[in-house]
């Protein structure tokens, strides 16, 4: 089945010139095992430098480098560019292309909201509210104190955990969501291609530029979906 890793960074500053980062949280989407957090704080090199993240950085990469796909929220702007300029710094190779979804572009080209915030977005969604991170506490934590790093690190797995909840809900509206047919190398039609649920019902036909093709909804994730191109003599009716 496709691997699907939903992460999330906290960094010291907004730019990774001027930052680094203090903790990622990770967790594999459908799973029932809780995020994994890692933090600049489980490195022998915390105690002589606090701000030096090379082999938290290493580890990240070498976790998210196994996904079939990631999900993050503004990853594609923030998260991602500022890992691989982390990797970079230090002679690293920056991350492989994986398929990646963005929640924050969904919301902001599907969605009509105030804000495409996730706090805002998942409090719209009905999902639970994240933990709140004071300014305070994450200036301590980009200083190295560890009490705060701590707290930062229950912000960062309560992030992943919330989007892992918007995703969830957020599915059917992901245009360029990936194929996980594809990817799981199953050709049957039955098979959701954004979720692979097998609870596809046919929902009249999609009229395409290239033909016509069974449109179908899936009962599982809302989420819809076209089959192979057919012929006006193999028409099949909506259930």
């Amino acid at each position: 089945m496709a691997k699907t890793l939903i992460w999330d960074l906290e960094t010291s500053n907004l730019n990774a010139d001027f930052g680094y980062i203090i903790c990622a949280s990770i967790k594999e989407y459908g799973s029932r095992v809780a995020p994994k957090v890692y933090s600049v704080s489980d490195f022998k090199n915390h105690v002589s430098d606090p701000t030096n993240d090379k082999e938290l950085v290493k580890k990240i990469a070498g976790i998210l480098s196994g996904a079939d796909v990631w999900v993050t929220w503004y990853g594609k702007r923030f998260d991602l560019p500022y890992l691989d300029s982390r990797l970079l710094h230090y002679g690293y190779n920056p991350m492989p292309r994986i398929m990646h979804i963005d929640g924050w572009e969904t919301s902001r080209s599907r969605m009509r909201l105030h804000s495409n915030r996730l706090a805002s977005v998942t409090a719209f969604l009905g999902c639970e509210n994240k933990t709140p991170l004071s300014g305070p506490i994450w200036i301590r934590a980009s200083a190295g104190h560890k009490p705060s790093i701590k707290y930062v690190m229950k912000h960062c797995v309560q992030d992943v955990l919330v989007l892992e909840q918007a995703y969830k809900k957020m599915v059917p509206l992901i245009m360029s969501h990936p194929n996980v047919r594809v990817i799981n190398n199953v050709g049957d039609e039955r098979m959701c291609p954004r979720c692979g649920a097998q609870h596809l019902i046919r929902q009249g036909i999609a009229y395409t530029a290239g033909g016509h093709k069974q449109r179908y909804q899936c009962n599982a994730c809302g989420g819809w979906a076209t089959g192979k191109p057919i012929t006006h003599k193999n028409l099949i009716s909506p259930e």
